[in-house]
């Protein structure tokens, strides 16, 4: 499946003299990682982690589950180990968000290329309103002085697994609806999530 041009025929916005320097490699292994995201209800996650249990059951998959409290899908990267004039920038670029409400379908599994081996559920058109709405924050950050990544491929990360790579497999849809989006701080290493903000879709 092609991944969308989050521009489509629009030029990428210039960025701002912050973000057009060359990124050096940090010197040390960043902490945190703050993001833009999806998370299913308390339920559906629920729900989606006891699927995702038998999925990478049948199919082999005897690698670290991501398990419920940390399933979401991703939106947007804000950065590593980001200050609070970053955070507060990506904040200002979400509050000009307007969106409505929306589901996410997924009907394919497959094991992504990374040397982790993320075996992840994604899907065609039962992900469009996740890309329509994507769009909207990517270009909100542009205005921001972000460079959002061109390319996106909406997916849920259900687990890890290097030794065994799963092809891509159709599924029965399976999905969860979305009310809001949230800013994501990820501790790096210690496999927690926390929910910084919140932003309700209701157009």
């Amino acid at each position: 499946m092609a991944e969308q041009d989050l521009f489509g025929d629009v030029p990428a916005p210039a960025a701002r003299p912050r973000e057009s320097r060359k990124a050096r490699p940090p010197a040390f292994p960043p902490q945190h990682t703050w993001f833009f995201a999806l998370r299913p209800a308390v339920a559906d996650a629920a729900r989606l982690d006891a699927f995702a249990e038998k999925l990478m059951t049948s199919h082999g998959v005897t690698g670290k589950r991501v398990g419920a409290e940390r399933l979401h899908i991703t939106l947007e990267l804000v950065g590593h180990d980001s200050d609070e004039r970053v955070v507060e920038a990506a904040c200002r670029a979400a509050d000009a968000v307007r969106f409505p409400s929306i589901d996410a379908r997924f009907d394919a599994a497959v094991t992504f290329s990374a040397p982790s081996g993320p075996f992840v559920l994604l899907a065609g058109e039962g992900l469009n309103g996740v890309r329509e709405l994507r769009t909207a924050l990517g270009c909100a950050m542009a205005e921001q002085g972000f460079t959002p990544q061109r390319s996106y491929e909406p997916h849920m990360t259900l687990g890890y697994d290097p030794r065994h790579r799963v092809e891509r497999i159709s599924l029965d849809p399976i999905g969860f609806q979305i009310a809001e989006f949230v800013l994501v701080k990820s501790h790096i290493g210690l496999s927690r999530h926390e929910v910084l903000r919140v932003w309700p879709l209701n157009g």
